[in-house]
């Protein structure tokens, strides 16, 4: 039922390749506990006859109560639920039973947009935000690409520029300054930031590429991460200088790690949407130039315990009405 990581590892990889999302890999799920305080990385599993239930999420005390929430790591997550309808009602029943003994009053999901799986959920599911793909199956990817897109990248190519794909200690600290400083210059919310040593464990698995964009004078201008697992890769964080940024090297790594997936039989570049819901958001448009492939994301959550929630709701909003629309409004 509670699986260790080892073990949850052997049933992630017998996923099919098209439902294992990097997001949902043990790895990521323990790596991104890494900078959250009072939370635990649980894999909560069963198996019969190839059916299978898998839920990775983060277990977290919730501080002066003796109760306890769930939530998706940082991007997705959400139960995979794969076979017949009695297998996965069955399951969901074991789960909430798991979820009462442990005191859990409520959890939050953020479902994957190319893997669907809310549609399996037992708890509330809203509508959040439109996401942007990269169907890599087209036989010339740049031709695919928007007018503006085209001309961004076009530009980058003719700025002497080289990009590389490395581990090395120089990059990855590269990376850690370029994106902090861009966090700070946006006066971005706290879940934006991570501690360094959530980025060195990230980009140590093999699953995990950083690519970087050098100038003539070998200094990085901009660097992203991207994940590949299954037949999936996917667009994780990117982070880039003023210098950078005018000779759009964001646009030449998606271009670059893109064909990077085609040639090794990669079926979808997922990029993800907005950091916002607002259909004029300035992200959501620079990945739009990308592709016309678009998927749904949704939220969901469910209360284990509604009374428990409840009273805890008017209690804590009674000090701080700050996130009372949140669900985890005390986080």
């Amino acid at each position: 039922m509670i699986l260790c990581k080892e073990e949850a590892i052997h049933v992630f990889n017998k996923l099919p390749t098209e439902m294992q999302s990097y997001y949902f890999h043990p790895e990521y799920v323990i790596n991104d506990a890494l900078y959250k305080k009072d939370i635990e990385p649980i894999f909560f599993v069963l198996e019969n006859k190839g059916m299978v239930f898998y839920h990775a999420f983060h277990f977290g005390k919730i501080f002066n109560t003796s109760y306890y929430d769930i939530q998706s790591p940082y991007g997705y997550g959400g139960p995979i639920c794969l076979g017949d309808k009695d297998f996965i009602e069955e399951s969901i029943q074991i789960y909430k039973k798991w979820c009462s003994n442990q005191e859990v009053i409520v959890e939050f999901i953020r479902f994957h947009p190319l893997l669907k799986n809310q549609l399996e959920y037992y708890g509330q599911v809203f509508q959040n935000r439109p996401t942007v793909y990269i169907d890599l199956k087209a036989e010339d990817l740049f031709s695919k690409f928007s007018t503006r897109v085209r001309t961004a990248i076009r530009k980058a190519k003719k700025s002497n520029l080289r990009i590389t794909f490395s581990k090395s200690q120089k990059y990855i600290n590269e990376f850690i300054r370029l994106y902090t400083v861009l966090m700070n210059e946006k006066a971005a919310e706290e879940d934006y930031f991570f501690n360094k040593n959530y980025f060195i464990q990230l980009i140590k698995s093999k699953n995990v590429y950083l690519l970087s964009v050098e100038n003539e004078n070998d200094q990085v201008i901009g660097s992203s991460i991207f994940f590949i697992s299954g037949y999936v890769g996917e667009y994780h964080l990117s982070a880039s200088n003023e210098e950078g940024r005018s000779k759009n090297v964001a646009n030449l790594l998606i271009y670059e790690f893109a064909e990077f997936c085609k040639k090794i039989n990669i079926n979808i570049l997922y990029l993800g949407g907005g950091n916002d819901c607002l259909e004029n958001n300035s992200l959501l448009f620079f990945k739009r130039g990308f592709s016309k492939n678009e998927e749904l994301f949704y939220i969901g959550n469910f209360k284990h315990n509604q009374s428990a929630y409840d009273q805890f709701r008017t209690e804590y909003t009674k000090q701080s009405s700050e996130k009372e629309n949140y669900i985890l409004f005390y986080r």
